[in-house]
């Protein structure tokens, strides 16, 4: 009888436990729980602060190329070409050697009038302007007056022996034109290496040939509803200015573009017209405000309206938007501090 009395008490005492436990967990349960922060609903915001940035009104453009043949770098030396400087895509740059014939250097030079004769003391023209201009780029000391004097004949002489070529090769009254090879930009990207060591030369033979001028340069198709003023494009890390049709007109800069490594690329690829992709951009950009979209009602062509905080509606142009927010100019003298995100659209503008 004991031991069924001890039992029974033990079976007792633990369904007593059981019901404690059950309660508690209900009481657990019972509990309110507060939603996540991300469930609870956001407190609508009546107010913001307009900030400021800069707008430049980028559209992503194709710029077609009006192309020719492939340009000739070529030497007045003749002789046996016993080295080159030259690498298929590589850069060929203004003062540096591309090739040696007979072991005399030639040197790549970017004038603006490509040096067609030698150079004597008093020999004057736009050749010899070319020559100083661009000698006095790479660093000589010269006077750019386009007459051959002492000067100009010591900075040649001086820039040439610094080129490793022989003191007993330079004359001291005589710039040789075989010196150099004329290259059309101070840097470009060379298309074909056609200088083969160990062959010879002949007058005005071909060291290396560059991808084709470029004669012109317009935006395939100009986007609409763009905000006006004066434009640019950037093609890889050149820029320049553009006429209203999307056209490049400054020679220099068709020459510049010419010489990027991307028209190389893309001339050599191209399956007729070769187009360049490129930004077009204000090219002094806009300084804006900045609203929510929710902020602006009574959207009239171009122009909208905001409630400024405490204030009667104003009238704003909209100049554009990206990633949820609209940029918007005042009229001059007029700012804006703080605008009703969700405003009373039934109200009138100035």
């Amino acid at each position: 009888m004991r031991r069924n009395s001890t039992l029974s008490g033990s079976l007792l005492g633990l369904s007593s436990l059981l019901v404690a436990a059950v309660a508690a967990v209900g009481a657990v349960i019972a509990l309110p729980a507060d939603p996540p922060a991300a469930l609870r609903t956001a407190t609508p915001v009546e107010t913001v602060a307009v900030t400021e940035r800069t707008d430049a009104d980028e559209h992503q453009v194709q710029l077609a190329l009006d192309t020719g043949a492939p340009r000739a770098v070529v030497t007045s030396r003749t002789g046996i070409v016993t080295s080159s400087s030259c690498s298929t895509g590589g850069a060929l740059r203004s003062g540096t050697e591309i090739a040696r014939v007979d072991d005399l250097p030639v040197i790549a030079l970017a004038s603006g009038t490509p040096l067609f004769r030698d150079l004597h003391d008093d020999d004057r023209g736009e050749d010899v302007r070319g020559l100083q201009r661009e000698l006095a780029r790479l660093g000589s000391t010269i006077t750019v007056d386009g007459i051959v004097g002492p000067g100009t004949l010591r900075a040649a002489r001086s820039f040439l022996l610094a080129h490793d070529v022989p003191r007993s090769a330079l004359s001291d009254d005589t710039i040789e034109r075989s010196a150099f090879a004329w290259i059309p930009a101070a840097e470009a990207t060379v298309r074909t290496c056609t200088a083969v060591v160990g062959a010879p030369v002949d007058a005005d033979g071909t060291l290396v040939e560059l991808p084709a001028e470029l004669r012109g340069a317009r935006i395939e198709q100009l986007p609409a509803d763009v905000v006006a003023g004066a434009r640019a494009v950037t093609v890889g890390q050149f820029r320049s200015a553009v006429d209203d049709h999307g056209v490049v007109t400054d020679p220099a800069a068709l020459a510049q573009i010419g010489a990027l490594p991307e028209y190389a690329a893309t001339v050599a690829s191209a399956d007729g017209v070769p187009t360049l992709p490129a930004t077009w951009a204000l090219a002094d950009p806009l300084t804006v405000q900045v609203v929510p979209p929710t902020a602006l009602w009574d959207l009239r062509d171009d122009h909208a309206c905001v409630q400024p905080v405490a204030e009667d509606p104003v009238r704003v142009e909209v100049v554009g938007s990206e990633l949820g927010q609209s940029f918007v100019r005042v009229d001059p003298g007029a700012t804006l501090d703080r605008v009703r995100a969700a405003p009373d659209g039934g109200r009138p503008c100035r």
